[in-house]
C-alpha cells in the first residue's frame, strides 16, 4: 500500500514538473515569436522607411508591454506632417524627453514611426575568428535567429506537451506523429550541419588563399576543454586560442596545440589576415576536421531510427508459403 503511494506520489510530481516545463516553454516560445514579428517589421522599416526627424512634445515612461522590463524604454509622442505619433524607443546611452528632436523611421505603408535599430541582439563581433566555433549562423539576420529558435523551442513544447497527454490518455497516433517529428527533425538537423560543416573547409581555404601574411605580438593563450576528464592521462578533447593585438585592436583567433606549447605572452606570431572576411590564423593553422564527427553522429543515429520502419516485412509476406 505504501509503495503504490510512493509510486503515485511520484508519477504526479512527474506529472506537475512536466506541466511546468510545457508553460514555460510555452511562454519562451511565445515571446521569441513576438521578437521575431519585432525584427521582420525592424527589417521592413529599414528596407522601406526612410529617416525622419521630429519634436518631441510628450514621453511616458510608464511600462506598456512585457519587452519593457527587458530595457529602459519610453514612449516618446511628436508630430509629423500636422498627425500625432507615438513610438517605443529604447534609450541606449543618453536620455530623450520633451523638447528633443530626434531622428526616427517613418514607413508610408504602416503609417507609422519606430526607432532604428541601434544594434544587432545578437553579437556579430568580429573581435573572436569565426573558425573558433565555427556556425554558419553567425551570417543568419536577426529575424531567421529568432525564427531558428522559435522553432527549435516549438519542437520542444510539442514533445513535451505529447508526453503530458500520452500520460494521461494513451493514444498511438500522437506517439506515431512524434516520433516523425523528431526524426524529420534530426535529419533536418543532420541536413544543416553538414552543410555548416561543409562551408568551414572554403572558409578556412579562402584565408590560406587570400590571407597576407602579418606579424601580430601575442597577449595571453587560452586551453579550452570539452568533454570530461579523469585523472592526469585521462582522455580530453581540448581547443586552443590566443588573444592578439593588430594594429590597437584586441582579436582572438585559433591556435594549434604546437603553438600553445611553445608561446608565451609578449611572443610574436605570424598570422594570416585576410581583409575581405576581416579575420586571422597562425600561419601552421590545420583545418578542425574533428568538426565532421557531429553531423556523421546525427545522421547514424537518424538512420538507425528510421530502420525499423523500412525493415518491417510486408504482413501479406508473412503469409506466404
Amino acid at each position: 500500500m505504501f509503495q503504490q503511494f510512493l509510486t503515485s506520489l511520484g508519477r504526479l510530481y512527474r506529472f506537475v514538473m512536466s506541466l511546468i516545463i510545457a508553460l514555460i516553454l510555452g511562454i519562451t516560445t511565445w515571446g521569441c515569436w513576438e521578437m521575431y514579428r519585432e525584427a521582420r517589421l525592424q527589417d521592413e522599416f529599414a528596407a522601406e522607411g526612410h529617416p525622419v526627424t521630429i519634436n518631441i512634445i510628450q514621453a511616458d515612461q510608464r511600462q506598456r508591454s512585457w519587452r519593457d522590463i527587458l530595457s529602459h524604454s519610453t514612449y516618446l509622442t511628436g508630430v509629423y506632417r500636422g498627425k500625432r505619433y507615438t513610438v517605443r524607443f529604447v534609450m541606449d546611452s543618453s536620455y530623450v524627453g520633451a523638447g528633443d528632436r530626434v531622428r526616427l523611421l517613418y514607413h508610408a505603408g504602416y503609417d507609422a514611426l519606430m526607432q532604428p535599430e541601434v544594434a544587432s541582439r545578437f553579437d556579430r563581433s568580429t573581435r573572436k575568428s569565426r573558425l573558433i566555433r565555427w556556425t554558419t549562423i553567425r551570417e543568419f539576420s536577426d529575424q531567421n535567429r529568432w525564427l531558428l529558435l522559435c522553432l527549435l523551442l516549438s519542437t520542444a513544447s510539442l514533445f513535451v506537451i505529447s508526453g503530458l497527454i500520452v500520460s494521461v490518455i494513451p493514444i498511438p497516433f500522437l506517439q506515431t506523429i512524434t516520433r516523425f517529428v523528431f526524426i524529420t527533425g534530426l535529419g533536418i538537423a543532420a541536413g544543416f550541419f553538414t552543410y555548416d560543416t561543409w562551408a568551414y573547409f572554403p572558409y578556412y581555404q579562402h584565408i590560406k588563399t587570400n590571407g597576407r601574411a602579418v606579424v601580430v605580438k601575442v597577449l595571453d593563450t587560452n586551453q579550452r576543454s570539452y568533454g570530461r576528464h579523469s585523472g592526469r592521462y585521462g582522455m580530453g578533447w581540448y581547443r586552443y586560442d590566443a588573444t592578439i593585438r593588430y594594429q590597437h585592436q584586441t582579436r582572438i583567433i585559433p591556435l594549434s596545440r604546437p603553438d600553445f606549447d611553445a608561446l608565451k605572452p609578449a611572443d610574436s606570431l605570424r598570422v594570416l589576415y585576410d581583409a575581405s572576411v576581416d579575420d586571422f590564423m597562425p600561419v601552421d593553422y590545420t583545418p578542425e576536421y574533428s568538426l565532421i564527427l557531429f553531423p556523421l553522429t546525427l545522421w547514424l543515429i537518424t538512420c538507425l531510427l528510421l530502420r525499423p520502419a523500412f525493415g518491417r516485412e510486408p504482413e501479406n509476406a508473412l503469409h506466404q508459403p
